[in-house]
């Protein structure tokens, strides 16, 4: 092999290796984006579930400008979303029919895990008359041996369990809210900086 040539392999080779520990590594561990940007860890996952459930049929991910709606007056959002604000993200479930509430901002509006836990459990024990189905498949119900675990949801009235029983989160909801809670579109800073 001539010594061109070997200089070619070599850089080759260093560029390589280089790429694959400062770029592939980190996508393969982390996913598309960090901080700031698409959801990455659990929130991903969770991600992947809202889209599964079918979740954008009844909310969206869009605060609407004044002029098409009541969003900002609600406190959905401090802003209109804008579509920069996106540009991280593989799916976009951005919905098309609002039933429910805008989900844009929710992470930045209700920050209690077990508030999110109650709510997928059984909507109605928090805003009675919803049409929001119950998502009790994500829960576990276990013994109750001794004191109930840290997250065993509060559960009073038609949705008790016989005793000894508690009612726990599976993976799957806490993805979920994990994901709900990563859902923070207009940073406040740059809310703040938009009036």
């Amino acid at each position: 092999m001539t010594e061109p040539k070997r200089l070619l392999l070599g850089i080759l080779l260093a560029t390589g290796a280089g790429w694959s520990l400062l770029v592939w590594m980190p996508l393969t561990k982390l996913g598309p984006a960090g901080p700031g940007g698409a959801p990455f860890g659990r929130a991903a996952v969770g991600g992947r579930i809202y889209a599964a459930n079918g979740c954008a049929s009844c909310h969206t991910q869009v605060v609407r400008p004044a002029n098409l709606g009541s969003d900002i007056a609600r406190g959905w959002g401090a802003r209109r979303t804008t579509p920069p604000e996106y540009r991280e993200e593989h799916i976009v479930p951005l919905g098309v029919l609002r039933l429910g509430p805008d989900l844009a901002n929710v992470g930045e509006r209700r920050t209690d895990v077990r508030w999110y836990y109650r709510l997928l459990y059984d909507p109605r024990t928090i805003f009675p008359g919803s049409l929001m189905p119950s998502y009790r498949y994500l829960y576990a119900r276990v013994p109750l041996l001794g004191t109930p675990l840290p997250d065993a949801l509060p559960l009073a009235g038609r949705a008790a369990l016989a005793p000894g029983f508690q009612v726990v989160p599976r993976p799957e909801a806490r993805a979920l809210v994990a994901y709900l809670l990563s859902l923070q579109r207009v940073p406040p800073a740059e809310a703040d900086q938009s009036q």
